[in-house]
This record gives structure tokens, sequence and C-alpha cells, in this order.
């Protein structure tokens, strides 16, 4: 590809993450152009068209129309992942390269034929893991590269404090708590899942959890609020604790030589506000570490979604993988639904899904398919098909 042409761009999808992360990160690359929208409810369209100084004509209430077009090299889908299959699949076979939201799909299996498609018509499919960007999380990754604590042994992230915002009104503003979105808390704040493997620097071999839905206020749950989650890895471990509501927030590394730790400002989670403090423990004496934040929590943000499109232009360029691939995407999209089925067996579950296993091919509407434990709190929250 002439690496002196801009990039086109078209965007399917105009929810707030659109404004928050991709417009900005767009507008601090100079060579990529957003060239048409698409979106189903007039109003966000409307929207997306003022934040993107857009004709009326590059505007579509259908993604067909809008992937149809000559100019666009890149596809950007930040719709809910329900809804995503038939539009990927349809761009990819139109020869666009995809930039997607996360989590990548509803079943692994979706997930697959994504990567399969995009590797036979040579494109790249690149996922919003933005995380991997932030200053905080490089830093450890970086201190933990560099033999800070020794060999790792287990990473701990707490996501307690998961800010519960809502959908854009215009569309739906409870969609993430419906059984459709394929998934509660944890596949709402899936970058946990993927900061995990990204920092242990392996794959997922083993998947144990507890998931629960006794808190959040709605009437009928239909997924968790609240799910604790142990990853094996084959050399180490990680834990996840997550929900949404007030809890406590962070990130803990412990190797066999000290560990670490990273908390982030008003005591919240990661992903809601900007890291404080990182501090490592080597044989006992602590070391305090500079983390080079932005001025504010939306520069913040923005910036790693900046980090994200020019790794994914270049990659376009180039012919190379993105840093967050399809396959990434799968991996985590697996672990984070071992985590529900074990929360309903009361089992531990291997990794990866056997190709014709109910899960795999059906997401969490499979969970229903497989024998659940009478006394799982998952199966007496009534949760993921179990009621």
């Amino acid at each position: 590809m002439d690496s002196g042409k801009p990039l086109k761009i078209g965007i399917i999808g105009c929810g707030n993450i659109v404004k928050a992360g991709h417009k900005p990160a767009l507008e601090a690359l100079g060579d990529v152009e957003v060239v048409a929208m698409m979106d189903v409810t007039p109003a966000r369209l409307k929207l997306g068209q003022e934040w993107f100084h857009l004709p009326d004509d590059a505007l579509y209430t259908d993604y067909q129309s809008l992937i149809d077009r000559d100019d666009i090299d890149i596809v950007l889908v930040t719709v809910p992942q329900q809804f995503r299959k038939e539009m990927v699949t349809y761009a990819l076979e139109k020869g666009k390269h995809i930039l997607s939201e996360k989590p990548v799909a509803i079943t692994p299996a979706e997930a697959a034929a994504f990567s399969a498609l995009a590797k036979q018509n040579n494109l790249r499919f690149g996922m919003v893991h933005n995380y991997v960007y932030f200053p905080g999380y490089k830093l450890v990754k970086s201190l933990i590269e560099q033999g800070e604590i020794g060999d790792v042994r287990v990473i701990t992230l707490n996501y307690l404090g998961v800010i519960d915002n809502p959908g854009v009104r215009e569309y739906q503003a409870d969609w993430r708590h419906k059984l459709e979105a394929g998934g509660g808390v944890l596949m709402d704040m899936i970058h946990a899942v993927y900061l995990a493997e990204w920092l242990a620097g392996e794959k997922a071999i083993q998947v144990n959890a507890f998931a629960d839905a006794p808190t959040y206020g709605y009437r009928n749950p239909e997924i968790e609020d609240l799910i604790l989650l142990q990853v094996a890895f084959p050399s180490r471990y990680a834990l996840i604790n997550m929900g949404w509501g007030q809890g406590v927030g962070g990130v803990d590394v412990s190797g066999t030589q000290g560990h670490l730790r990273m908390t982030n400002e008003k005591y919240q989670t990661s992903g809601f506000n900007r890291p404080a403090e990182l501090y490592s423990v080597h044989d006992w004496v602590r070391t305090d570490h500079e983390i080079p934040n932005e001025p504010d929590y939306l520069a913040h943000l923005a910036a790693s979604f900046t980090g994200i499109w020019r790794d994914f232009c270049d990659a376009v360029r180039e012919g190379r993988d993105p840093v967050a691939t399809v396959d990434d995407a799968q991996r985590a999209l697996e672990i984070a639904l071992a985590g529900y089925l074990s929360g309903s067996t009361g089992r531990t579950i291997a990794l990866p899904f056997p190709t014709d296993h109910p899960v795999y091919l059906k997401g969490i509407h499979g969970i229903a398919d497989i024998a659940s434990w009478e006394n799982s709190k998952t199966r007496q929250a009534g949760i993921f098909g179990l009621g």
C-alpha cells in the first residue's frame, strides 16, 4: 500500500466511545481520513456527521452501502457485539481491513471465522485493546520484562469498581445487561482479560470462576454483575476480580524476588481514571516509579486510542499483524466464557474449547446446554439462561 496516501476510514456505529476515544485519536494522526459513517439511529448519525464534518452523502443507515464504497480502506466497527457477524463478514469479503471494538464477537466460532477470512484475503484485523497503551500498564509490563520482581508467579487485577455507564439512550441504555450482549460485567470490561494474558506473556490453559448477580438492582437479572476469575497459564497464574460498583481497583504482581502494585486516582478501577501510584518491592526494598500521565483522564484515554490507531495503520501499510489481533480477541473471549461455564458447573475448564463444544459454537447461550451444579451461585442467581 502507498505509504504516502492517507488511509480512508468508514465508521459503523456512532456510540459514545467514538467521540471519547476514536475521534481524538484520528484527529491526532495526519495520514487518515474519515469518509463515511453508518448508524441506524438518525440522532446518532447526525452527531457523527458533526464530529467528523461529513457531507450528507457520506451518511448511511445500512452497513452494506458504506462498505461498498471503493474509497474505504479500513472499516471501524463499534456497534454492540451481537450485531457484528454479518457486518464484519461482509467487510472482509469486500476486501476491507477491520478495526473492531471489544469483545470481538458473541461466540469463539464467529471469531475464528473472522480470523480465517481475514487471512484468506490477506487483510489486517485489529482489536481496540487500547489498555495495552495505558502508560501504567506499559510500565508494569516493562518492569516484569526487566526482571524487577524475578519470575512472575501471580498477576492480580482488581476491577471491582467498574462504573456501570449506560449505553446511548437513542439505542438502548441497558443493552450491556441483556443476555444478547454475550455476558455482563466481564464482557463489558474484557480489557482485564486480555491484559492478564499480555502481562503473563503466555496463553491460558485453565479457568476457574464464581459468577453471581446479587446486587446491581435489575429485576430478573440475565447476566453477572460480579465475577471472581482464576486463570492458569503454563508457568504462572492470574486472578481477575470484577464487579459493577464501588469496590477495590488496582493491579498487583507477585514474583519470586518481590512484587509490584499500581493504584488509580480517586481509588477507582483502571479504565475510569489515571494511575496514581506504581511501586515495586525487590527483596523487601521499595522503589517508586514515575508514570508519564497525560494532563487529565480524557487525554489519557485518547492517547491509548491513538496508540492503537497508529499501530493498526502501520500494520495495514506494512502488511503485518497489529499489536492486538482477532486471534488475541478470540482467546480473551474463550477465557471469559470459560469463567461463565465454570461458575455454572462448579468445575475447572480447560482451554482452548473444542470446536464442537456448545460454548464454542453458541457462546453464553451454550451454557444452558450443559448440566449445571445444583449448588452453583450462578445457577441460584438464574443468569446465563439458567433461570
